[in-house]
């Protein structure tokens, strides 16, 4: 499983608990969560996108593109990035 799939079904489980919380407060509370939740919600992606991209560095040994894109790995273990046009360039192998 890729770490985007992962991070797909992270994201749909945080808005299904968010759901699930909204349904329980009453109406005139809901503004006040909705603002409070997007805040931590904000912070908490914020967080999680750092933690990911650590983890990704330390697992393909800091590898980035030519002009520090993200380098991803294909299912043939094949390393990429992508450029500005939205095509994937892959790297030689060292």
């Amino acid at each position: 499983m890729t770490m985007k799939k992962k991070l797909g079904i992270l994201g749909a489980v945080a808005g299904a608990a968010a759901v699930v919380a909204i349904l329980y407060y009453r109406r005139e509370d809901v503004s006040r969560l909705t603002e409070s939740f997007a805040g931590t919600a904000k912070s908490a992606g914020e967080k999680l996108k750092g933690y990911t991209r650590k983890l990704k560095d330390r697992l393909l040994n800091d590898v980035h593109g030519p002009n520090g894109e993200p380098v991803y790995m294909d299912m043939y273990d094949r390393r990429f990035y992508e450029n500005a046009d939205g095509d994937r360039v892959y790297m030689e192998e060292a």
